[in-house]
């Protein structure tokens, strides 16, 4: 009888261990022999939430903003699916040559979702909620600089950089190459008259600067903008105001 118990339980034992190692090495050749993707398994089974496969490349903080494209990278490391569907639920996406273009319909959040698609069934592999932003106003800079925090310039500042940029927020990568400046307008007054001068692209010309140079210090000056996005969709930036010493 006691023998019979131990032989029992001996074969229990090896059975469970053989069928633990089977799973295990199921779980991980599964995705393998479905896919056929032998270099790596996916990840998103550890990753549901997206937090290390879905990443907006236009954001340093992996945020959207509502109403342009905001290319979207799926790390395929963890989605090695050859074909993918990739749905906004506030929104549209739009399939580019190697990424995604997501565009959120209005400020709040959206669901990001992949699926894998094949000829059968299509299959839920990601979702990520995105924080969606409104888009900031531009504003302009000078050597990095707000130019609206500026309480007075030099003479010497403005001809030795003599270069003004358009950016949207810290959070852009790239941001100066969303706008351009087509034309600055310099203005100064002349006793109870005020005159402006204008001039093409971002660098202020010499005849600006000449008068800058001529100017008492002190003088209040302003300096605004025409600006033009995608599209060459023209913008005027409200004049700004400072003192030139």
């Amino acid at each position: 009888m006691i023998r019979s118990i131990v032989i029992f339980y001996i074969f229990e034992k090896t059975t469970f261990v053989k069928t633990k190692l089977f799973l295990s090495l199921l779980f991980f050749f599964y995705p393998i022999l479905l896919f056929g993707q032998a270099d790596y398994p996916p990840c998103s089974a550890f990753d549901t939430t997206g937090k290390d496969t879905l990443r907006a490349l236009n954001s340093f903080g992996n945020f959207l903003y509502a109403g342009i494209d905001n290319p979207l990278s799926i790390n395929r490391k963890c989605v090695p699916f050859k074909k993918l569907i990739v749905e906004c639920n506030r929104g549209m996406a739009m399939e580019d040559e190697e990424n995604y273009d997501i565009i959120p319909s209005k400020p709040g959040e959206t669901t990001i979702s992949i699926y894998q698609f094949d000829s059968i069934d299509t299959v839920p592999v990601i979702k990520k909620l995105f924080i969606v932003k409104p888009v900031p106003q531009p504003y302009v800079t000078l050597d990095l600089q707000k130019l609206n925090k500026y309480e007075f310039i030099t003479r010497d500042k403005l001809r030795n950089t003599n270069k003004f940029e358009i950016h949207l927020s810290d959070d852009f990568i790239d941001d100066s190459e969303w706008f351009s400046i087509k034309e600055i307008i310099f203005g100064y007054p002349i006793g109870k008259v005020y005159i402006t001068k204008s001039c093409k692209g971002p660098r202020l010309s010499e005849e600006i600067l000449k008068c800058i140079k001529s100017l008492p210090n002190g003088t209040e000056v302003s300096f605004g903008f025409t600006i033009a996005g995608s599209g060459d969709l023209f913008k005027r930036i409200a004049p700004i105001r400072l003192k030139v010493y």
